[in-house]
Order: C-alpha cells, then structure tokens, then sequence
C-alpha cells in the first residue's frame, strides 16, 4: 500500500525582514554586526516572524485551515502536530491545535528538531498503512525567532549565535491518506540519527538541565562543526538509500530539502550531481524555517510547476541531533 500526500498547504507571517533588516536589529542591540555579512555567509535572504502573541498553534492551525475547508472534521482521524518548537512544555501542543481547528480525533506531538515533520510523514505512513487510521493531518508551526539572541553579543561569542539569524516562522499541513490504486505514494523512507553530535546545535533551555534559567532560551551551536559532520554522514546515506530503493540518481526526477542557506542547493548537487534545476531553492524568500523547511519546497514545486504527475521526487532532511530523513515518493 502505498500512501501519499493528498494536499498540501502553507501559512507565512505577514512580518518580513531582510538581511539589512536583521543587521540593525543586532547593531540597535548593541553589537556591530558589519554590513553585507549576512549576504555574504547566507546570501540575500527575506524571513518572517510571527507576532509577539502569535503562537506555534496558530501557525499549524492557519496552514490546517486552508486544507479542511472542503473536509468534515469526522474525516480526520488523526492530527499530528510536528514542530522543533511548541507553545508549552505540557500538554502537547497538538492537543491546542486540535481544539483551535475544531476536531475530535486522537492527536499527539512528534519533536525531531528539522526534521520534526519528515518524521512526522514517517509515521503517518506506517498508521496509515497498519489499519489503524485512514486519513492523517499534519500540522506544523514553527516559530525559531523567539531563540533568536540578540542582547549579549560579543566578539566572543558571536559565531555561536550567527545562524539564528536566517531563521523564519511558518506553518505547515499536510493531509495524507492511502492510494487505492498504489500509483502514487511514499515506496521508500528511513532516517537515520548520530547523536554523538547532539550538542553541537541546540537551545539548552525549557528542559531538565536548564529548567528555569531564561538565559539558556537562546539558540546555541557550532554550525560549523555540523555542516562538517553532515558532508561526512550525508552522503554515502543518500547514495545508501538510493541504491536500497533499486533506483539511480537518473531516476529521480526533483529533491525538495531543508535548506539553511544559499549554498544547500549546490551542496545537494554536489552530492547527488542531479543538477541545479531539480533542486526545489526556496531559501531566499523564507529563510530556514526548521522543519516546515522541506514541506514548503515541495508545495513551492507544485504550485511552480516544478513536479509533475508521474514524477519521483525526493525529500531531504537534515537536521540537529544529527538526524539525516530520507523519503521517495511517486507524484
């Protein structure tokens, strides 16, 4: 049984940014970031937060909205929030999203830093394919600018925090239920996890080592260290995957993946040598937006044009921990 993506839908904050905007927003802190610095690590860039009041629930369910307009909430049996980020520590945030959306379904959180919704899909599919329920919704609010340090800076540590500042919020939803017919769908999924690595990216705070230290709320990494570790990891795992699917790099015709900079698309290709062109790049209009990241590049390539039906499209998650999601599907 194959199971696939029946629909899919984005919310993006009305608040955009730019890298000169997010400069001076460091320097109005007190430290003199120089100018063109985030063009040069990052490239151009726009991002978009979310409201002061705006909550990681309101993102999920703005982007769950525009997909269950034409849907009796009876028709969802599952809702999956999936998201780095939450509104609180308990309960789950599903359970506000569901309840803002209006369903009675069972529900429950899935957290894997970027590749929370990846996962997310993961799991879908095996439910999905068990028996156990038929059509899933996947909401995700992602809303990073909150661990965005911008008072404390100093030479020092300034490389620690530097990544943060391409980050932007954004819902997901995606609805997913099985194809009868088993023409299209997810053939192919694993990930996998190298959590040697777990602290080289993370934001300390909100949980058992740090329970009440508010200065511990801030993103903090050696970005560096795990771009180098994913170049290591990354690629034989991909070409590993490829080749478990009994398919070529010839064969697959568009990767939509997480992306953190302008350089992810040439790194991919640098990977993969599919070429620049089937590689879905929507870095430059949203920023990274954790794991809302690679669900966006996929709707992007359909409502582009970019994915046809018939097509097999990868999707491609790397994130912190070190976690690294392989899917192939049949559009």
């Amino acid at each position: 049984m194959k199971v696939y993506i029946k629909s899919i839908a984005s919310y993006i904050p009305e608040n955009k940014l730019t890298n000169e905007e997010v400069t001076k927003k460091v320097n109005d802190n007190g430290f003199p970031l120089q100018d063109g610095l985030l063009d040069a690590l990052i490239g151009p860039c726009e991002r978009h937060y979310a409201d002061k009041d705006e909550q990681t629930s309101d993102l999920a369910a703005a982007a769950a909205k525009k997909l269950l307009k034409n849907i009796a909430p009876d028709e969802i049996d599952l809702l999956i929030f999936a998201s780095a980020c939450a509104d609180l520590i308990e309960p789950a945030t599903s359970n506000i999203v569901q309840h803002k959306l209006g369903l009675s379904c069972s529900t429950f959180d899935i957290k894997n830093t970027c590749n929370s919704v990846a996962n997310a899909i993961d799991v879908a599919c095996a439910m999905i394919r068990s028996g156990l329920h038929k059509r899933v919704l996947i909401a995700s609010g992602e809303k990073p600018s909150d661990s965005i340090k911008y008072q404390g800076l100093t030479r020092g540590n300034i490389t620690r925090h530097l990544a943060p500042f391409s980050f932007g919020d954004a819902g997901v939803a995606l609805l997913l239920e099985a194809d009868e017919k088993g023409e299209k769908g997810f053939f192919y999924q694993k990930n996998i996890s190298f959590g040697q690595y777990w602290d080289l990216c993370q934001v300390p705070g909100g949980g058992s080592m740090y329970p009440n230290d508010g200065s511990k709320l801030f993103f903090d990494g050696d970005t560096s260290q795990l771009k180098e570790k994913m170049e290591i990891h990354a690629p034989p795992f991909l070409h590993k995957c490829i080749e478990e699917a009994n398919l070529t790099i010839d064969d697959i015709d568009f990767i939509c993946s997480h992306q953190v900079s302008k350089h992810t698309a040439r790194i991919i290709n640098g990977y993969t040598q599919i070429g620049l062109d089937n590689i879905m790049v929507t870095f430059p209009r949203f920023g990274n937006t954790a794991s809302t990241s690679m669900p966006i590049a996929y709707e992007q390539a359909l409502l582009e044009g970019k994915i046809k039906s018939g097509d097999i499209v990868l999707l491609l998650g790397m994130a912190a921990g070190l976690n690294i999601s392989v899917q192939i599907m049949t559009v």
